[in-house]
């Protein structure tokens, strides 16, 4: 292959990550693939099911109808997430950790390591970004979209979420009760038609303040609870499993992942002292509407349609190659009365 032809767009979009996956626990547990659209605006149906029952009628008098509901219809336009890097002359001319003082390699071999390290890295941000949208959703029922010119708020009308006070805490040993506040708050989900929810997703400090309850200790006395019943080297980095809670039918995982936000500060996925009772089986969904980017080859723009564009163009003043990928992603709820949200510390 001529050395140009590692920067055209399809060649871009075949690199492979060769390095170590992040920690995605929150989207490979809880979320799922959605549509990619052919326009930058995607179309997100939500869901706040009831159960009606079919009417009786006499045999003298027509069908009555049974009118749709709790379904709803809206077009959003998803923020761009855009991601870059500039290559230099100069990043070619520097030896790489590794790299033999005797055999030094090609620019060209330096150029291929360094497109694909690059691209490697440019995704994993914009992973952690999808992550932290998931997080943000499954917390607040919203998705916060700010940036450089940038600022919109997608409001999902979640009302499942309450914040606990006073002796209703889990950390007053003596006068609260977790597992009749799970057991109230996970009748408001199947009231809400949603299947059943069988994972407390936890703040790590949540999770302790939960297992370590004296009624929870004292269910485990009468073997209502279930500790260390998972095989905890198949847990993906920052998740522990502390437990099943039989009474309530929840698993209980908390997830200690972090992120750096765009001032430079160490951010947690899931925020300090709360909990989220949702169902592995009603997935979220990741829609993705369309981006526009140049083909070089037809000098014209296009349109791309898929999770993640990717692209190159080189500036002569100052001399440098960019490496760029692009995606318009946007978190969406299955049910929006089927999960249940608390800040119980």
């Amino acid at each position: 292959m001529a050395y140009k032809d590692i920067y055209a767009t399809p060649t871009l979009l075949k690199v492979v990550d060769q390095t170590t996956p992040l920690s995605t626990y929150i989207l490979e547990k809880f979320f799922e693939d959605g549509e990619s659209f052919d326009t930058e605006w995607v179309e997100v149906q939500t869901v706040k099911g009831n159960k009606p029952i079919a009417p009786y009628v006499s045999e003298l008098q027509p069908g009555k109808v049974v009118v749709r509901s709790g379904f709803q219809a809206k077009q959003y336009k998803p923020a761009l997430i855009k991601p870059s890097r500039a290559i230099t002359v100069n990043d070619l001319k520097v030896r790489s950790a590794g790299e033999s003082l005797i055999n030094p390699e090609s620019p060209e071999v330096r150029a291929r390591k360094l497109i694909a390290r690059d691209i490697s890295e440019l995704n994993d941000t914009i992973t952690r970004r999808l992550v932290e949208q998931a997080a943000t959703l499954i917390f607040t029922g919203k998705v916060i979209q700010v940036g450089e010119g940038v600022s919109q708020v997608i409001d999902y009308d979640f009302t499942n979420k309450v914040i606990l006070s006073g002796t209703d805490l889990w950390s007053d040993k003596t006068n609260s009760d977790p597992i009749a506040f799970l057991a109230a708050k996970r009748r408001v989900i199947l009231n809400g038609n949603a299947p059943n929810p069988d994972i407390l997703l936890c703040d790590y400090d949540a999770a302790v303040a939960l297992m370590r309850h004296p009624k929870i200790l004292a269910l485990a006395d009468n073997k209502g609870v279930d500790i260390g019943t998972l095989d905890t080297t198949l847990l993906p980095d920052g998740v522990t499993y502390h437990g099943r809670l039989r009474d309530v039918g929840l698993d209980v995982f908390s997830y200690t992942g972090t992120y750096t936000d765009d001032a430079g500060t160490e951010q947690p996925f899931i925020p300090a002292g709360y909990i989220a009772m949702l169902s592995s089986r009603d997935k979220f969904k990741f829609h993705y509407g369309a981006t526009v980017i140049m083909d070089k080859q037809r000098e014209e723009f296009v349109t791309f349609r898929g999770k993640v564009a990717a692209q190159s163009w080189i500036t002569v003043e100052p001399a440098q190659r960019w490496l760029q990928l692009l995606s318009r992603p946007l978190a969406v709820p299955p049910n929006v009365a089927g999960w249940y949200v608390a800040k119980v510390l």
